[in-house]
């Protein structure tokens, strides 16, 4: 008798052990998050900052994270890449806010001229004014961000006029980045030129327009420096970008697996993807110079009368969207602090 209950009780053991071992467990479970990106695997970002990433986020977590890279438009044109992630298509996107005009108000603040020292310092200036600032947030309440960053400094790249005082902008046509860039050669006397920028190189190569704005490696990758003979330094404008999660994915996830996240994104992604900007500025400038344009620094005392000619669009810039209702005046503020500005 006690043989068979010895026996019955071994068996119960081992159906147990059996069962545990074929149950699923919540240590091996694996989330997989889909990231899409409007550029190809080369974009300065998408190769310096997403993809790895994408791998050290795999590493730290030994495999419990895994992101899979949808690039270059695969799911969606550039100006969606926002609303794939708000609404859940993908869990990240990488996208561009001025993919989507007037979307985001006061992160427009840092698209206001002569706001970028550098990609870096602006990047990290995005980062904090975003943590700071309640109205900044409110713009993303809809999504989790991961990161902000931006472009170095735009200039000017002319095929055969060279910008050399601020009397040389009148009448230019200058194709251009944005709203605020708009404004901007207006109030140089320039005739301001919106078309996509893969659109340029014809512009420029047949006399549509007389020139475009740009960093350099924007100069570069859409192969502007063929048909441009003069660089003006300005560094006088940038555009914003953001890696944004989807919120339901992201309130889904177990807390181990958001503190990961949190501890490679943030101010250190932020950072990092404006100095990887900053980086290109200088094989692609070496580039541009070695295939013969001319690079012109302009005198201190034009660069002075640009900016102080722009100096009144962060007036209206806060007048508008004061009227609005944001803390516009104090988003400003912060801004320029945390670039070092004020």
């Amino acid at each position: 008798m006690k043989k068979s209950i010895l026996i019955s009780f071994i068996s119960f053991v081992t159906l147990c052990f059996v069962a545990f071992l074929g149950a699923p467990t919540t240590f091996a479970k694996t989330y997989e998050l889909k990231l899409a990106s409007p550029f190809p695997p080369m974009q300065v970002i998408t190769r310096t900052i997403i993809k790895p990433w994408a791998e050290e986020i795999e590493k730290v977590s030994k495999g419990k994270i895994k992101v899979k890279l949808f690039l270059g438009g695969a799911l969606g044109k550039a100006p969606a890449h926002y609303d794939l992630a708000q609404k859940g298509i993908v869990d990240i996107a990488y996208h561009l806010h001025d993919y989507t005009p007037g979307r985001f108000p006061m992160t427009s603040v840092f698209s206001l001229p002569f706001m970028v020292p550098t990609a870096k310092i602006t990047s990290e200036a995005m980062w904090k004014t975003f943590q700071k600032e309640p109205d900044f947030q409110k713009e993303y309440r809809d999504v989790k961000v991961l990161a902000l960053f931006c472009h170095p400094g735009g200039d000017f790249h002319m095929v055969t006029k060279p910008i050399r005082t601020v009397a040389d902008f009148d009448g230019l046509k200058i194709r251009s980045a944005n709203k605020s860039v708009n404004k901007v050669l207006q109030l140089w006397g320039a005739i301001p030129v919106s078309m996509p920028i893969t659109e340029t190189y014809q512009a420029m190569e047949r006399g549509v327009v007389d020139g475009t704005v740009l960093p350099w490696e924007g100069l570069a990758a859409f192969k502007l420096d063929e048909v441009t003979k003069y660089s003006t330094i300005a560094d006088f404008y940038t555009m914003t970008m953001i890696l944004v999660m989807n919120k339901r994915k992201w309130d889904s996830l177990p807390r181990d697996v958001k503190q990961m996240i949190d501890d490679t994104t943030g101010l250190k992604m932020s950072s990092e993807a404006g100095a990887e900007f900053d980086a290109t500025d200088v094989p692609f400038r070496k580039r541009a110079l070695d295939r013969g344009i001319q690079e012109i620094i302009l005198p201190e005392a034009e660069l002075t009368k640009l900016q102080d000619l722009t100096m009144p669009m962060r007036r209206d810039w806060v007048k508008e969207m004061t009227a609005k209702g944001y803390h516009a005046q104090q988003v400003l503020d912060t801004a320029l602090h945390y670039l070092g500005k004020k």
